[in-house]
């Protein structure tokens, strides 16, 4: 396949979100997401969910005919010997423009931007843009996923497609921040200020509530299915993990305050483990009169980082 190839376009697929996605987001959180419930009990979707909008674009593409391999005929994947259902993202940037109400129906457009090879493991990247039923665009995505966890030794490093540093990434919107009702709180931020650093429990149980009966990728709560796909336990979704680094400045700053022109670059760096003790966090590292920036983590109680990510919060001039 060459590169002009390249984007390959996805089917446009609908929402609104399944309420029991929306609830399961709730409850995913345990204990410990009193302003993430409090969000949606608002009518709102949190911002961690926002993170996902590829994969529901991905999960809802036309499935192979019976009798073809998976993935033959879905622009940006090719067949494999180990598929992950859904793929495992590895770095996230995404862009909230706008508040999504949880009952919104909306429509994600997108195209696969291209796949490469990295020391034996396949990974694709995806691009997508959502618009509410107004039209109006709250979201735009940029994702590259892993569609095989198993090493494959024979495959050597190749790209096609857009090179990933000629991809274009959404950036933070000026434009949506004077929307924001919480200015006061994000200009009162200071440089060095902690939020969260305390540790919990990630559960199995609390990925099942999140994934929901009917997952789009079950290796997150389905012991068996994590095992098939390489897996020694299930592991928690990105945008899962993402949600206890954003609880705490959702509590700090208040529940709207990341919905209006935010830009997110997340990365997963190690698997999180169900039943892992983790450690979310978010410091303030710059507070300037157009943005106030964020550096995330989320380690484990074992000491490996499972997540970092860099937020800016675009402020009116």
């Amino acid at each position: 396949m060459s590169h002009d190839d390249w984007p390959q376009q996805l089917k446009p697929v609908a929402g609104p979100f399944p309420a029991t996605r929306i609830d399961g987001a709730a409850a995913g959180m345990g204990d410990h997401g009193p302003a993430t419930r409090a969000l949606i009990a608002d009518g709102f979707v949190p911002p961690d969910l926002i993170t996902g909008m590829t994969l529901f674009l991905l999960a809802r593409q036309p499935q192979p005919e019976p009798g073809r391999e998976p993935g033959s005929d879905v622009p940006g994947k090719r067949p494999k010997a180990s598929p992950i259902a859904g793929g495992v993202w590895v770095r996230e940037q995404f862009t909230i423009h706008r508040p999504l109400r949880r009952a919104d129906p909306f429509v994600v457009t997108g195209e696969a931007t291209g796949r490469h090879v990295h020391k034996g493991r396949r990974y694709g990247t995806t691009r997508s843009q959502s618009h509410d039923s107004e039209g109006r665009r709250f979201a735009s995505n940029l994702t590259i996923g892993l569609l095989s966890y198993r090493v494959e030794p024979h495959l050597v490093d190749e790209v096609e497609g857009l090179p990933l540093d000629r991809t274009a990434a959404p950036g933070p919107d000026p434009a949506a921040a004077a929307a924001n009702p919480h200015l006061d709180e994000l200009r009162s931020a200071t440089v060095g200020e902690r939020l969260g650093g305390h540790e919990l429990v990630l559960s199995l149980a609390m990925m099942a509530a999140r994934d929901t009966t009917t997952p789009d990728n079950p290796i997150h709560s389905d012991v068996e299915e994590a095992r098939r796909a390489g897996l020694e336990r299930p592991i928690a979704g990105g945008s899962h993990v993402l949600a206890f680094a954003i609880e705490p400045l959702l509590a700090a700053w208040g529940p709207g305050a990341l919905s209006h022109g935010s830009r997110f670059d997340v990365r997963w760096r190690a698997p999180t483990e169900a039943d892992a003790v983790i450690v979310p966090s978010a410091t303030v590292i710059a507070v300037e009169p157009d943005r106030v920036d964020v550096d995330l983590t989320v380690t484990l109680g074992s000491g490996p980082v499972a997540m970092i990510g860099a937020l800016t919060v675009p402020l009116p001039t």
